[in-house]
């Protein structure tokens, strides 16, 4: 067995020796701060397949950099708001000064309606902070919400006029046998968003009413200078339903009037809904994963191999009022007693969608399986609550999972809008590992994309970052604004050419590098839901791979259309291009020819109408 200590703020791990094929091994958990890195050479997403790349998408803008590249620990805050008159503010946790980081704070940018500002060279707030949550705040105002990890508890900057002016201060300190409050998720409510919002942890592992790490909710009317209530429990998140909660495993969902809820779920105990119609007055304890043990915390060693989520939640609240909710699925085990640590497996797959109405979830709909063969067998499936799972690509394999506290497709983000027509739709955009894509050590994580009107009948899977520009992108901590004025969805998302992050593990899963953060904007799809829509164009790998002289793909076209290839080398420079003309309904067989090219590793895009795919070949 290799043990490899863990430290993700104060916590320790071990690593068991993984499988070549099928998930063996696990990670040890601790207090629920948890993960470590791993690899595993061998995976199932090996078919003739590839999901058709989006060109539905704007080119990315960077409006900000960051050497502290851990955004999250579990579920992203709001980090990105999209106001009514076409502007946008976007914040993340910004350090540049590693390993220490004692200029840790807000990153901030904002779009004036025409253009994003200037890269950022100093964080917003006068301390050191992390975690920042961003909103609305007044007639024409913004607020920041973040921690500052000491006796200060949170601190709050806001200022008057959106994207100008100097930012001003003021803090909301916890109780007084707990002051210190972390990883705050903060929303504004109210005709003016005058109404502040906020949830946190007392502490950071430490017992506060009968809890670790309880969820304190507090709401100011008046801009922090009163708190009614005021860092309190809400019924139905005590000691008596729980043993405690996980640091960020918690997500506020845009308000809908006086219409308010957010999640938390850390993935073993229960999975809740905490929901106020009358504007955080009062609370309903909604139960949307049961647990097989709500006080849960590693002693027992009686946990069998059970399936439960990865603690990366998120929330939307419809305009009927109904709560839609998505999770990373996780498997998890603890056969260890008289320790306070637990097993999940990194292999994790499952992306899983819940809307109220919806039966309450549980291990056995959830299923013990890590990455079935089939997964329209899985009971999620059947039931409309399977949103996603890793694709395949071609012939290749899942090579090895970077750390990051996540199932294979996580970080969820959800997006309710109506089409022309006045139907609902459910967009889900996800952060996945990307089969095909990899360094050799790790594959890279994509951001994807599918949406539904709510009956569990999914779109096919859209990869937004799967273009050749992005072939050495980690893509992660997608943040989405849930305002559209402009019938676009806004994103924002932190990239670098590492998978896996410097924070954590102990040892990290690389030195720091400097990320970028990213602003993606991205037009809806046409809608046209079914279980197994027909792709326009699928191709298959190419053959003979490795190669000289001449290769061949096979193009299956559902729409008669012009087809062309282009060619590029692992650094995005086009070396070929070809045009086969105008072609039929059905499979075609084409020919690429490399003799003019060097002996290497290139990718190779198919375009047919709107349609693209990337496949890797290699000419020896």
């Amino acid at each position: 067995m290799i043990l490899i200590a863990l430290a993700m703020c104060f916590a320790g791990a071990g690593i068991a020796q993984v499988a070549q094929y099928k998930p063996k091994a696990w990670y040890k958990n601790v207090k629920q701060i948890n993960r470590v890195m791993n690899d595993e050479p061998g995976s199932p997403y090996a078919v003739e397949l590839n999901p058709t790349v989006s060109n539905s998408r704007a080119a990315d803008v960077v409006i900000g950099d960051s050497w502290y590249d851990n955004q999250s620990n579990a579920a992203i805050g709001t980090r990105i708001f999209t106001f009514d008159d076409g502007t946008m503010g976007a914040t993340w946790i910004r350090g540049m000064t590693p390993t220490a980081y004692a200029d840790r704070g807000t990153g901030y940018n904002y779009f004036d309606g025409t253009s994003w500002g200037a890269i950022p060279t100093e964080r917003v707030e006068e301390v050191r902070t992390g975690w920042p949550s961003y909103a609305p705040y007044g007639i024409n105002g913004e607020i920041i919400c973040a921690h500052t990890g000491g006796n200060a508890g949170l601190q709050f900057s806001w200022r008057e006029n959106k994207g100008e002016g100097d930012w001003n201060y003021f803090t909301l300190a916890g109780p007084a046998a707990q002051p210190d409050l972390t990883w705050p998720k903060m929303m504004t409510s109210g005709e003016n968003n005058e109404v502040i919002h906020v949830i946190a942890c007392a502490g950071a592992a430490v017992a506060y009413e009968g809890l670790t790490n309880a969820l304190l909710y507090s709401r100011s009317m008046d801009g922090g200078l009163t708190w009614d209530p005021e860092n309190v429990v809400l019924d139905g998140m005590g000691s008596d339903y729980t043993s405690g909660w996980g640091g960020d495993s918690y997500s506020f969902a845009h308000p809908v009037g006086n219409t308010l809820a957010f999640v938390a779920f850390g993935g073993i105990k229960d999975g809740i809904v905490m929901k106020s119609t009358d504007g955080g007055d009062n609370w309903e304890r909604i139960l949307f994963y049961e647990s097989p043990d709500p006080y849960f915390d590693g002693n027992g060693g009686n946990l069998p191999q059970c399936g439960g989520g990865d603690g990366y939640n998120d929330i939307v609240i419809d305009d009927q009022g109904m709560v839609h909710v998505a999770f990373g699925r996780q498997i998890h085990l603890d056969d260890t007693p008289d320790d306070d640590t637990w097993s999940y497996y990194p292999y994790s797959d499952g992306l899983v969608y819940w809307k109220e109405g919806m039966p309450i979830l549980d291990t056995a709909m959830i299923q013990s399986d890590i990455y079935p063969e089939d997964w329209t067998t899985m009971n999620l499936y059947q039931s409309g609550m399977l949103a996603a799972w890793t694709q395949p690509h071609g012939n290749d394999t899942l090579i090895g999972v970077a750390t990051y506290q996540a199932s294979l497709t996580s970080m969820p983000q959800l997006v309710i809008t109506r089409d022309a027509f006045g139907t609902q739709i459910v967009q889900l955009f996800y952060s996945a590992v990307s089969v095909g894509f990899d360094n050799s050590e790790f594959n890279f994580r994509h951001i994807w994309g599918r949406f539904t009107e709510g009956d569990g009948r999914f779109s096919p899977y859209t990869d937004y970052t799967g273009d050749v520009f992005h072939i050495f992108s980690e893509c992660v901590y997608p943040s989405v604004a849930q305002t559209m004025p402009d019938n676009k969805f806004h994103m924002l998302y932190q990239t670098d050419n590492m998978p896996g992050n410097s924070i954590i593990p102990t040892p990290p899963s690389h030195d720091p590098v400097l990320n970028n953060m990213v602003y993606l904007e991205i037009s809806p799809l046409p809608v046209n839901v079914t279980d197994n829509v027909a792709q326009s164009l699928e191709i298959s790998q190419n053959f003979p791979n490795p190669f000289n002289g001449k290769t061949y793909v096979e193009v299956t076209l559902n729409e008669a259309s012009n087809v062309s290839m282009e060619v590029y080398t692992l650094t995005g420079q086009k070396v070929a291009m070809s045009d086969y003309g105008y072609k039929t309904t059905g499979s075609h067989t084409i020919a690429i020819d490399a003799s003019p090219l060097n002996t290497g590793v290139y990718f190779y895009t198919i375009t047919a109408g709107e349609s693209k795919v990337t496949r890797k070949m290699m000419v020896e």
